[in-house]
This record gives structure tokens, C-alpha cells and sequence, in this order.
């Protein structure tokens, strides 16, 4: 919904609606609408477009206000009103003490540098669980799945600190919960892709795929709000909490005064931190005509290098920065051509099942999928020219400016 607009706004949104181009006049009538208090079932039906349509313009609103037409985009840095929390829904399971930081030190032992992590980011993971359950942020989504990314991969890099059977279950809860974040999270970006095509693109109707994404996504977040309100997440929250609180719990035993074991954050980060370098070097003999799978691979260890570096951040050198941003330009360059991947082998499975469905019937009585190939056609044309241009980000990140920063960033321990 949209809780608040002045007279000026309304009167401005009124006269879009009656005078703009349809496109706009949609956009206008969507905000009016959900000011009003209707839902988005009956404002798509209204507008003829999808709720997920409605969706993106009321978060788009909230962004940037009358930003979100041409004729306004000055207004855009305006601030929207800021909504009180709804108790149950807006309010975290826990109290959170959300630091800024996740304060590793040097001489930290690696099982307690680990333990300050995963804390950092589970809270981040139930602050965003309520945004979660709205759906109507879809950074709520991205951020909690992220912080869950944050902690899975902590526990694979701090695995050999930890006792295995003492963690074990909080990776296994961790995956699941994950798995049920994607399904959300990805739909979400795809749903988005699209939206932004077609209203690029108003010739290529794309109602019938967006439809389609929408109904799958009310699927995926009702899955994923079960999980949440399931005895076995509660559980999780409440287990994984203690744990880390407890200082030392799980950890393996530090060695002797006296015995000359790596084991403080200065000894060891050098070696995670490398390890990771190395796997992603590693791709340098097969990445001529690679398939799209080695190529994602590649992201999988780029983004388990940039959480490694993040972890300790605090600790190294100020060169790291510029060898994160590196690695998230790749990261960035590597998700899109995933995605664009992944998009077209859907919209193919779509097409395919259409053609079967409707053989033999003669094309006048076939629902229209002609947006389907425009769009279809157009992420052909955007993974292609991620393909081509991936050589150069590459060699980029592999110029002796980013091997210096690293070497600076962990010569600082």
C-alpha cells in the first residue's frame, strides 16, 4: 500500500493519470489506486497489467516519489515518509545489537574471529526477516539471503576451527533456509528484468511470462513464510544464538602456550585469504571457450575470495577495498550472465511447452507469445555480449595492480 500523499502529490498523480501517455497514466493510476487502499489484484485488473507490475511501481514509488515519471525526476531525491513498524511483522524475532562492524582482531584465535562473523551476519539475516515476509522491498529478500550466503560460506572457511558435529546442523538449517530465499530472490530479479523490458518495449507483450513468474513467485515466498513460521526455524534461531553467544562453543581445543600452532587470525588469514586466490587463478588454462557452467563456477569462487577478504577486512591492509570492488565488478559481470543464462533456458521450457499444448491449432487461436521471443531474443543478445567482453573484466582483474593491492592488503598482518 501507499500510506501517505500530500495534496500537491495527488493532484500532480490526477493530472499525469488523465493527460500522460498511457504508459504513465498507468504508473499515476497504480499509486492513486494503492493509496486508496485497493489491492494489487484489483488495481492490475484495473490497469491491465500484472500485480507484480504493481508491485515494482509502489516500490519504485517509495524510492523516489514523482522521481519515477520523466517530468519529475528532479523531485527523485526527496525523502518518502517514513512508516511506523507494525508490531509482529516489522519487529525482529530478537533483540539485535546490529554493531558496525564485525571487530576481528588480530590476535584473535580463528574459531572466535568466526564465531564474531557468523554473529554479524545472523543478525542481519532476522533483521531483514519481517521485510522478508512482506514482499513489498524486494531488498528485504536480497539482503537476508545474502547474509545467509555470508554465514554458509563462513562456516566452509572456518570448518577446520570448528568441531564438525557442533556446526554441522547449522549448515544443514542454513542451506535449507537459503534454498527457500533463492526461489524467492530469483523470481524477484527475473520478474524485475522482465518488467523493465516490457516497459521499454511496449510493443512485446510479455503478460503471458509475467503471469507465469508472478503466480510462481506467491508460490515460493507462501514456502518461504512456512519455513519461517516452522517450529524447526525457531528452533534454529534459537540454538544457532546460544552458540554464538557462548564464546569458545564448538571450537576446537587452542593449542599449548608453548607449542607453535597457527592459530590467531595474524597467523592464519594470510593462508585462507590465498587459498581462495589460488582457486580462482585456477581458471586461467580453461576459460578459452568455456561453458557457461565453468563460467559460473568461476563467480561461485570469486564470491567465496570477496568473503573471505570481507571477513577480514578490519585487519588488513586499505588495498583491500580496491581488490573487493575488483571482485565484485566480476561478480556483478559473472551474476548477469548467469542470470541472462538462466532466463532464456526458462523462457525456452515456456515456449516449447506452449508449442506442444497448441499443435495443430491454427495461429489466430494460439495465445500471442510474440514478447516471449522479443524478449527471449533480447537476453540472447545481452549474454552474447557478456561472453564477448568477459575476456577483457578478466584480464583486468588478473593486471598487477589488483595482485599488488592483495599482496599489500595482506602484508598489513
Amino acid at each position: 500500500m501507499i500510506d501517505t500523499l500530500s495534496e500537491r502529490e495527488q493532484s500532480i498523480l490526477v493530472q499525469i493519470r488523465d493527460t500522460a501517455p498511457p504508459a504513465e497514466a498507468r504508473r499515476a493510476a497504480i499509486i492513486l489506486m494503492s493509496y486508496a487502499g485497493q489491492d494489487a489484484a484489483t488495481i492490475a485488473a484495473a490497469t491491465r497489467v500484472t500485480r507484480h507490475t504493481v508491485w515494482r511501481w509502489r516500490r519504485e514509488w517509495r524510492k523516489a516519489r514523482l522521481g519515477i515519471f520523466p517530468d519529475h525526476r528532479a523531485e527523485a531525491a526527496v525523502p518518502a515518509p517514513v512508516r511506523e513498524p507494525i508490531p509482529g511483522v516489522d519487529i525482529p524475532r530478537l533483540p539485535l545489537a546490529l554493531l558496525p562492524a564485525v571487530g576481528v582482531l588480530p590476535d584473535d584465535p580463528v574459531s572466535e574471529a568466526g564465531r564474531k562473523v557468523l554473529h554479524f551476519h545472523f543478525e542481519r539475516m532476522l533483521l531483514n526477516e519481517p521485510g522478508s515476509r512482506l514482499g513489498i522491498d524486494i531488498e528485504a529478500v536480497h539482503d537476508m539471503r545474502v547474509a545467509t550466503r555470508r554465514m554458509r560460506s563462513a562456516l566452509r572457511l572456518f570448518k577446520p576451527f570448528f568441531v564438525a558435529k557442533a556446526v554441522r546442523p547449522f549448515r544443514d538449517a542454513l542451506r535449507e533456509i537459503a534454498a527457500a530465499l533463492g526461489a524467492v530472490r530469483d523470481l524477484e530479479v527475473a520478474l524485475d528484468k522482465a518488467g523493465r523490458f516490457a516497459a521499454g518495449h511496449p510493443g512485446s507483450d510479455l503478460t503471458p511470462l509475467l503471469d507465469l513468474w508472478d503466480a510462481r513467485l506467491s508460490e515460493a515466498r507462501a514456502a518461504l513464510i512456512a519455513m519461517l513460521d516452522s517450529k524447526r526455524f525457531a528452533r534454529f534461531v534459537r540454538r544457532f544464538d546460544e552458540f554464538l553467544r557462548e564464546p569458545g562453543a564448538g571450537a576446537r581445543p587452542a593449542p599449548a602456550a608453548d607449542a607453535p600452532v597457527p592459530y590467531q587470525v595474524r597467523h592464519v588469514a594470510p593462508r585462507l585469504i590465498y587459498t581462495h586466490y589460488e582457486q580462482v587463478r585456477a581458471y586461467e588454462p580453461v576459460l578459452a571457450g568455456a561453458p557457461i557452467t565453468t563460467l559460473h563456477a568461476l563467480r561461485i569462487d570469486f564470491k567465496r575470495l570477496r568473503y573471505a577478504l570481507e571477513f577480514f577486512e578490519e585487519v588488513l591492509g586499505p588495498e583491500a577495498k580496491r581488490v573487493i570492488k575488483e571482485i565484485k565488478r566480476m561478480q556483478d559481470h559473472l551474476g548477469d550472465l548467469n542470470d541472462a543464462d538462466v532466463a532464456i533456458t526458462q523462457l525456452h521450457a515456456i515456449i516449447d511447452a506452449h508449442e506442444a499444448t497448441y499443435s495443430g491449432t491454427p495461429a489466430f487461436a494460439r495465445p500471442d507469445l510474440g514478447g516471449v521471443y522479443d524478449y527471449a531474443a533480447a537476453l540472447a543478445a545481452e549474454r552474447q555480449a557478456l561472453l564477448e567482453s568477459f575476456p577483457e573484466a578478466w584480464a583486468a582483474f588478473l593486471s598487477d595492480d589488483v595482485r599488488r593491492d592483495l599482496a599489500l592488503a595482506v602484508a598489513a598482518l
